[in-house]
């Protein structure tokens, strides 16, 4: 599946190429102006409560226009095309859900660098194993937290509380291929920054979230309709494990049909 995963992204990404290169000059247009004010202010006041507040809000921007993306990814994802008249319609509806969730991912990223840095000076056993725990917490907080904005426009009844519970939930279930997902981010950012976040950037970032959550979400439809005949089917470990992903996405891989190498260089033949 994750191999079908990656060839799909692909081509939902070279198929919207330049959709997502005009989405992504909103974000490096608002990363630029972050910058600039947070410099701005800086020179100004120096108070690190104020460059905190500051970033707070920085970030709880940050994450509607992540929302606003998400989106059209959705739309994608399900092999539709973007559009900008759904890009900034996105803005009216997801502005709450987009700054609450910003606003306090910075806050909780904020309090676990002060918390690190608390326990380095402590310089021994204890604040060592605090510093880990921290450590992990955020690691696996940041891998969990890529399935958020998807899971808001993959399962339309989410609201905040239930988005954070189920990228956890399925993060702990699905956790190999939360990691193989996360780190083929990691990919991406770094090709990102190479190209200077216009291709593929965080629209396509926020793609590849949710073409991969898209296709794993298939394996709960099946295990909702296994457990409809057998109730006990779900914990039952090996067959809950035992997932007929050819089966599952076949439709998928026939609506995508045989992309080649050559169909992305010269899609004309």
């Amino acid at each position: 599946m994750f191999k079908f995963f990656l060839k799909k992204n692909i081509a939902d990404g070279w198929d919207n190429m330049f959709f997502l290169i005009l989405s992504n000059v909103f974000a490096i247009v608002l990363v630029a102006l972050g910058f600039i004010g947070f410099n701005k202010l800086l020179a100004i006041n120096a108070n690190p409560w104020i460059q905190n507040v500051a970033l707070v809000i920085f970030g709880g921007l940050f994450m509607i226009l992540i929302f606003a993306y998400g989106a059209n990814a959705s739309k994608i994802a399900n092999f539709d095309s973007g559009a900008f008249s759904t890009f900034f319609r996105a803005f009216t509806y997801v502005w709450k859900i987009g700054f609450i969730t910003g606003a306090l991912l910075t806050t909780v990223v904020l309090l676990i660098r002060i918390g690190i840095l608390y326990y380095i000076g402590l310089q021994n056993s204890i604040g060592v194993i605090l510093m880990a725990f921290l450590g992990w917490f955020l690691i696996i907080g940041t891998i969990a937290m890529q399935w958020f904005v998807p899971l808001y426009f993959l399962q339309e009844q989410n609201n905040f509380v239930k988005c954070l519970r189920k990228s956890f939930i399925i993060f702990f279930d699905n956790p190999m291929f939360s990691i193989g997902v996360f780190l083929y981010n990691v990919v991406l950012f770094m090709i990102s920054c190479c190209l200077f976040l216009l291709v593929p950037g965080f629209a396509g970032i926020t793609l590849s979230c949710t073409n991969a959550l898209r296709l794993r979400l298939k394996k709960y439809d099946w295990l909702e309709e296994m457990d409809k005949k057998d109730p006990n089917f779900s914990s039952d470990r090996n067959k809950r494990y035992n997932v007929p992903w050819d089966e599952l996405i076949a439709e998928d891989r026939e609506i995508l049909g045989p992309r080649k190498l050559s169909s992305f260089i010269f899609p004309w033949k």
